[in-house]
């Protein structure tokens, strides 16, 4: 089954940030950077520094079973952060 869920995330600019950046988003089988990459979504934004912005990711993201996938976020070339999505069977 494919299905698009959407990640929406929320990004904050430090007061003595530059106001800009490119925000990405992997979507993977696995929580490491090696697993099997299933999407990729790259988006620049800008944001006044000291507020936030947002961005919408939407995922087209095919599953052969239930279990879970993991979105990997980072803005520019900074740390991972593992967002988990979890296809469960009916109850």
């Amino acid at each position: 089954v494919t299905i698009s869920p959407h990640l929406v995330a929320l990004l904050f600019c430090p007061v003595d940030g530059a106001g800009s950046g490119v925000f990405e988003v992997v979507f993977r089988r696995g929580m490491s950077e090696t697993d099997e990459e299933m999407a990729r979504n790259v988006n620049p934004f800008t944001v006044e520094p000291g507020k936030f912005t947002y961005r919408l990711v939407k995922g087209e993201l095919e599953f052969a079973d239930y279990g879970q996938i993991f979105a990997h976020c980072r803005i520019d070339r900074g740390p991972w952060h593992l967002v988990p999505f979890t296809l469960l069977p009916p109850v």
